[in-house]
């Protein structure tokens, strides 16, 4: 009994061991398995980065900062991840490594659930060292908006993005691609971070007033506007302006402006002699009479202390132009006025009287006036029948001009195909029968392109009949008339072009090649000194020569500089065909110099012309023996107005300070040319002045 005893109490004392110890087992279980059980994670992100990027320098190391959101009882610890330990590390607690260059995604992965997640970008690159805002103060009003831009460095930084923030949203707010609104008054700081989390920010101040509410605008009495009402050019140096009303004008008061083409700016200023009135209403202005007006020059007069200006052109007698134009067009389209209109506005001056002759079934037109006196047409309508077309407008302007213009209609549908036929027009290039040598050659690739329409829109080609020097080049939908021949004349080639998907479906065309004999013309320049013009680099002298478009085929428009052929003897060389034309010289340092009107180019002429340029020869030399005129760039006067290089200047009348350097040895010199041109006394030569700067 009392060994049975003893062992009851050993089996108590046992029990109570085992108790104790479960209980301090219960005790020190870790507390995430503890509640595990009764909590939620709702998010992990990342802390220290404004966005899911990073950008590291290779070898570079950042460690990410986890924030996991939880509900309830649950663990917040991560693991970290990354997608390519080659190009990036990570370890335990998430310090990232760059490897090499390259891109790869850190997950940050929440231990107590794994479908719980933040990937982050990383990229291995180069990271922005600077961000810089076009502003750093700024004041704005209530309701208006504003931009800033961010700049980042370097330019070649792998992300340029930034992350823009607002220090108070109540005040301003600001959009992801920086727009600032005020929203209240008071102050805020606008905030641009870079966003591949280099930590590089640049701030911006901006101070947010109320609105002032203005009383409401006094509206004064009207006044009507004194304006330039009519503009006529009476002479070649002799302008009449008409104004809407009385105003008492001088001289200073009016600007006279003249170019050469219908486009561009008015950048050749005229010089004035003289303005007279009677009435305050009508002005007559008298040119300088070295500074008129060419035939066809655009004119423009300016008042601007009354902002008023109008245009003209100046023609010494009436003119008749002939122009031509293709509109296509598929059967039932209707029109886009924006892109269908006609204009007539080259050449004409004024109100123009317009007659138009038959129009495709369906098209009707109407004239539309403009504000500048001038006007034009515009064609609308449906179309209602196929084939080509063709409706002849003949245009008189005020002043007699007139133009004759012809518009032709290529219309389509399904089961017709039309094409034009083609006129091209040419003459054979580098005649030079004074040196012996024959007649150059007209080669065309693709000037002669077959444009047909209709059908299928597919089709095949084949030639009927043609030249022996002419050829048929299909390109894809389209084909080339090509030809290369020495000898003038006129070639023709007729064309079948058929559907190909029906062959019932065909037409014909016909291209030919008008070729002339080109001839050779040549031109000498002098000053008024009788000496000719020498090309002298800088200074260079380019002459233009321009057809009259009384044969629109030919379309001429030819520049050369002079002396490039011989600069011993300025001459220069154009080959063109039989016709008239405009010859005129233009100056690098400004404007037109000279003009020859109507020239006629004949092979029972010599065609060899000069022009006389309203400038000086000045031979220029140098003070100092070791170093010569030919030393010394471009000689120029204060404002920068270059005159010319080397040892011959052609300046017109006035007093000139001209200044050029050069270096030799390492030293600096400049030379000073002081020069005085009148038409009666001048010195050939004029030393220049050289000394070391």
């Amino acid at each position: 009994m009392k060994e049975r005893r003893k062992n009851s109490t050993v089996g108590r004392i046992l029990a109570w061991v085992i108790a104790a110890a479960v209980a301090v087992s219960i005790l020190t279980i870790p507390q995430t398995e503890s509640y595990a059980a009764g909590g939620k994670v709702t998010k992990v992100a990342v802390s220290n980065l404004p966005a899911k990027q990073l950008t590291l320098k290779k070898g570079k190391t950042f460690t990410l900062k986890p924030k996991v959101t939880v509900t309830g009882k649950i663990s917040k610890k991560v693991t970290y991840k990354t997608s390519n330990k080659k190009v990036v590390a990570v370890n335990a607690k998430g310090k990232i490594t760059a490897k090499k260059k390259g891109t790869a995604k850190i997950y940050v992965i929440s231990k107590a659930d794994k479908k719980k997640k933040c990937t982050i970008t990383v990229t291995v690159g180069t990271p922005v060292t600077k961000v810089k805002l076009n502003k750093t103060k700024s004041t704005m009003t209530v309701g208006k908006k504003q931009t800033l831009k961010a700049t980042v460095t370097p330019k070649k930084a792998s992300s340029k993005a930034v992350v823009w923030k607002s220090s108070n949203t109540k005040v301003a707010t600001v959009t992801s691609k920086g727009v600032v609104k005020a929203k209240k008054a008071g102050t805020v700081t606008i905030t641009a971070t870079a966003k591949d989390g280099s930590g590089k920010k640049a701030t911006c101040k901006v101070t947010v007033k109320k609105k002032t509410v203005n009383p409401a605008p006094i509206t004064p009495t009207p006044v009507e506007p004194v304006v330039i009402k009519s503009l006529t050019i009476l002479g070649n140096a002799d302008i009449q302006v008409v104004l809407s009303a009385k105003q008492a004008l001088k001289a200073s008061d009016f600007t006279v402006s003249s170019k050469v083409n219908g486009y561009g700016k008015y950048v050749r200023k005229c010089v004035l002699d003289s303005v007279t009135t009677t009435d305050q209403i009508t002005y007559r202005i008298h040119l300088n009479r070295q500074d008129v007006l060419f035939n066809s020059n655009m004119v423009q007069v300016s008042v601007s202390k009354l902002k008023t200006s109008k245009e003209a052109v100046y023609r010494k007698a009436a003119s008749t132009i002939t122009t031509s134009e293709v509109k296509i067009f598929a059967k039932g389209d209707g029109f886009n006025t924006k892109k269908d209109v006609t204009y007539y506005k080259p050449d004409i001056s004024g109100l123009a009287v317009i007659t138009v002759g038959e129009l495709p079934p369906g098209v009707s037109y109407k004239e539309v006036q403009t504000g500048s006196n001038s006007n034009y047409l515009e064609f609308t309508g449906v179309f209602t029948a196929s084939g080509i077309y063709t409706t002849k407008i003949d245009v008189v302007d005020e002043l007699g001009n007139k133009i004759h213009h012809t518009i032709t209609w290529k219309i389509w549908d399904a089961q017709t195909i039309v094409a034009e036929d083609i006129i091209q027009y040419g003459y054979l290039q580098n005649p030079d029968a004074a040196a012996g040598k024959p007649d150059g050659a007209y080669t065309s690739k693709s000037d002669a392109q077959i444009l047909p329409r209709g059908g299928s829109s597919t089709y095949t080609y084949e030639v009927v009949s043609k030249a022996d020097c002419m050829e048929l080049t299909p390109d894809g939908f389209y084909a080339y008339g090509t030809i290369d021949t020495r000898q003038a004349g006129t070639y023709s080639m007729k064309v079948k072009i058929t559907d190909k998907k029906d062959s019932a479906i065909f037409t014909y065309c016909t291209v030919t090649f008008v070729i002339t004999k080109g001839i050779r013309v040549k031109g000498t320049f002098v000053d008024l000194d009788g000496h000719k013009i020498k090309n002298t680099v800088s200074d260079t002298f380019w002459c233009y020569i321009k057809s009259k478009w009384t044969d629109r085929a030919y379309s001429i428009d030819l520049k050369k500089e002079i002396g490039k052929y011989n600069s011993s003897t300025g001459t220069v060389y154009f080959d063109v065909p039989e016709g008239n034309y405009d010859i005129r010289v233009v100056n690098k340092t400004g404007g037109v110099e000279k003009y020859l009107e109507n020239y006629t180019v004949s092979a029972s002429t010599s065609n060899n012309y000069q022009i006389v340029l309203p400038l000086y020869q000045i031979t220029v030399a140098s003070d100092n023996t070791a170093l010569g005129v030919s030393s010394f760039g471009e000689w120029e006067e204060a404002d920068g107005t270059l005159r010319g290089k080397g040892e011959y200047l052609y300046l017109p009348v006035g007093n000139y300070t001209l200044t050029s350097t050069a270096e030799k040895a390492g030293v600096t010199y400049q030379a000073t040319l002081k020069i005085s041109v009148t038409n009666t006394t001048r010195s050939a030569t004029v030393t220049a002045h050289v000394v070391a700067k």
